[in-house]
C-alpha cells in the first residue's frame, strides 16, 4: 500500500502561479536564491535523520521563496535588456541558472518526499553526528529573550530558522530579537554547536551504529553532503569572480564526488540483507539527491564556459548582471608546508576563511582538513572581504 497520501502530493507537486514583479535589485534576489539554497540543503538533512515531518513541511516553503526569485530573476533580465541579440543572450543565461537552481530544489524537496512517506532510516541524528567532522545542525529552546547577533558574538553559528508561536522566519537578521520559548535552529561547526547545546542544558548522545560498512557508509554520506553545499557555494564564486580556474576546480571536485557517490552505493549494496527496507531505501535517496545537486552546482559553475564561446560583447553578461558582494575568492599554490590551522587564524582577522583544500590525495572541504598540513603544491581556496584585499595579499605571500 502506498504511503503517499493525497494531502503529501498536494504539496510536493505545486500548481505554476502567477509572480508578480518586484522591484528589486539583482544582486538582492541572486544572494536571495543561494542563501536560501544553502539553508535548505542542511536543513532538509538533519530533517530527514531526526525525523521532523514538521520541518520539512516548512522546508518546502523555501522551495516557494526559490521558484519565486528564480522568475524574479528572469523577468528583471528580460526588462533590462528587451527583444535584442543580448537580450537573448541574457535571458538564455538567465535560463541556465534559472534551471540548475530549481533542480536543488527539487532535490531538497525529494528528501523532504521521502521522510513524509517514511522512507527513512532507523538511524537516528545523534548517530550521524558521531560521524560528522564539519558542520552539523543542531535545536535549543530559547529560555529568555535574544538578539540574533548577542548569540553569534557568543558562538561562530549560523541562526538558520527561529520558530515562534507556529511562526516560522528563515535566516533572521542580526537584530532581531528571538522571544522566550521560541525554537532556535542553529548550524556550525560539530564542537561549536555542542557547546552552545551543552551550555542550553541539552547534551547529545552520540551513539556508534555498530556495524562497520553501514559507519562508512554514513561517514561517507556526511562528507558528501559537506562537499556538496562546498560546491553549491564555489558555483556561484565562479559567476561572481569570472575565475575559470576555479571552474575548472569545481569540475574536479565534481569527479571527486561521482567516485565517492559510486563507492558508497557499492558498500549500500552488500548491506542490503543487513538492514531493513526504509533503512536502505532512505539511503539510496539521499545519496541520489546529493548527486543531483552537486551535478546542478557544476551546471552553473559551467555558465561561464558558455559565456566564452559567444561573440566577445557578451563575456561579461552575465557578470555583469550576476552583482558582486563584498566577499572575494582567490585560488592559491602554497609553496612551503604549514599547518591549515594557522592560516585559517590569520584569515578570521580580516573576516575569511578557507572553503577548501587540494592535495595529492584530491579536494577536501575545509571542516574535515582543519587539522593536516598544506604541503608545496597543495592548493586552497579562500575567501575573504573585500576591504581586506590588500592585507591578505600581503598573509598570504609571507605564510605561503
Amino acid at each position: 500500500m502506498s504511503r503517499l497520501t493525497p494531502d503529501i502530493h498536494r504539496m510536493l507537486h505545486i500548481k505554476p502561479s502567477m509572480v508578480k514583479y518586484k522591484p528589486l535589485s539583482v544582486k538582492f534576489i541572486l544572494e536571495e536564491i543561494w542563501k536560501y539554497a544553502n539553508i535548505a540543503i542542511d536543513l532538509a538533512f538533519y530533517a530527514f535523520f531526526n525525523k521532523d515531518k514538521e520541518l520539512s513541511l516548512k522546508i518546502l516553503e523555501l522551495d516557494k521563496h526559490i521558484s519565486e526569485y528564480i522568475a524574479q530573476y528572469i523577468m528583471h533580465n528580460s526588462l533590462a535588456y528587451g527583444r535584442t541579440q543580448e537580450g537573448a543572450y541574457a535571458s538564455l543565461l538567465s535560463f541556465y541558472y534559472g534551471s540548475a537552481m530549481d533542480g536543488i530544489s527539487d532535490s531538497v524537496k525529494d528528501i523532504v518526499y521521502s521522510l513524509l512517506v517514511g522512507y527513512t532510516p532507523r538511524i537516528d541524528y545523534n548517530q550521524v553526528l558521531l560521524y560528522a567532522e564539519g558542520e552539523v545542525v543542531g535545536k535549543f529552546i530559547a529560555d529568555k529573550d535574544f538578539k540574533v547577533v548577542d548569540l553569534t558574538d557568543s558562538y561562530p553559528v549560523d541562526v538558520l530558522l527561529v520558530v515562534e508561536k507556529n511562526k516560522y522566519l528563515f535566516n533572521p537578521q542580526p537584530n532581531y530579537i528571538v522571544k522566550k520559548n521560541s525554537e532556535v535552529y542553529v548550524r556550525g561547526f560539530k564542537e561549536v554547536v555542542l557547546r552552545l547545546l551543552g551550555d542550553k542544558g541539552l547534551e547529545y548522545e552520540m551513539k556508534d551504529l555498530k556495524i562497520p560498512k553501514l559507519e562508512q557508509v554514513i561517514k561517507n554520506i556526511v562528507d558528501i553532503k559537506d562537499c556538496t553545499v562546498l560546491m553549491l557555494d564555489l558555483a556561484h564564486y565562479v559567476l561572481m569572480e569570472h575565475n575559470r580556474e576555479l571552474m575548472d576546480e569545481v569540475e574536479d571536485l565534481e569527479v571527486y564526488m561521482d567516485w565517492a557517490h559510486m563507492e558508497t552505493l557499492n558498500i549500500l549494496g552488500e548491506l542490503r540483507e543487513e538492514v531493513d527496507q526504509d533503512t536502505f531505501i532512505g539511503l539510496v535517496t539521499m545519496l541520489k539527491e546529493l548527486e543531483d545537486i552537486a551535478d546542478a552546482s557544476a551546471s552553473i559553475s559551467r555558465i561561464l564556459e558558455l559565456q566564452e564561446e559567444y561573440p566577445e560583447e557578451y563575456r561579461e553578461l552575465f557578470k555583469h548582471v550576476f552583482e558582486s558582494t563584498a566577499e572575494k575568492i582567490k585560488l592559491v599554490t602554497a609553496s612551503k608546508t604549514i599547518p591549515l590551522s594557522n592560516i585559517e587564524h590569520y584569515l578570521r582577522k580580516y573576516g575569511g576563511h578557507i572553503l577548501a583544500i587540494k592535495t595529492r590525495e584530491g579536494w577536501i572541504a575545509y571542516p574535515l582538513a582543519r587539522n593536516i598540513s598544506i604541503n608545496p603544491g597543495d592548493k586552497l581556496i579562500i575567501v575573504y572581504q573585500e576591504e581586506f584585499s590588500e592585507e591578505v595579499e600581503r598573509l598570504l605571500s609571507e605564510k605561503l
